[in-house]
């Protein structure tokens, strides 16, 4: 009985965790889907093109998220300096040299956050579109597809191998 209820519930995390990934809202962006059959779909896109360790690859986000917390100490160290050459706190409430950092340091992670985020999904949406369809690309924009496919090698070997092989995306 516990192994039935622990099997179901195995099988609906991976079915939630196929659904909530960022390639299954940039399906939803690009090609109108639900949620659930967006997920899927993305899936099946990238496992099609043998893509699924690129997409498991998260260096973009951890990547933006390190520069992200840089430029939050940056600014709380802004924000420091500035409450130091001015005189007057940001802020009343106990070390102002604390609270400045704090509130210069949150200002730089939200604002960066949202820079970052539009970064982060213009990539996601570039991997899709050229993981279903690349002959269209290449037919449409030559040069940006050659040095797209060109970097692509260099950076996944072998992950091109199938890149005639049309993928429908609807």
């Amino acid at each position: 009985c516990c192994l039935f209820f622990q099997e179901k519930i195995v099988t609906f995390v991976d079915e939630l965790a196929d659904s909530f990934t960022p390639w299954a809202f940039t399906y939803i962006g690009l090609y109108h889907y639900g949620l659930k059959d967006a997920g899927h779909k993305a899936n099946e896109l990238f496992e099609k093109r043998g893509w699924t360790r690129l997409v498991t690859d998260d260096l973009i986000p951890n990547i933006l998220a390190m520069v992200g917390l840089v430029i939050g100490g940056l600014s709380g160290s802004f924000a420091v300096i500035l409450q130091a050459l001015d005189g007057h706190g940001l802020t009343s409430i106990g070390h102002p040299v604390l609270m400045s950092f704090l509130i210069g340091f949150m200002i730089g992670i939200v604002l960066s956050s949202v820079l970052f985020g539009i970064i982060s999904s213009s990539v996601y949406a570039v991997i899709v579109c050229f993981a279903g369809s690349p002959v269209e690309f290449q037919r449409k924009h030559p040069q940006l597809s050659d040095e797209m496919r060109h970097a692509w090698r260099e950076v996944w070997p072998g992950s091109l191998d199938m890149e005639n092989a049309p993928v429908g995306i609807v």
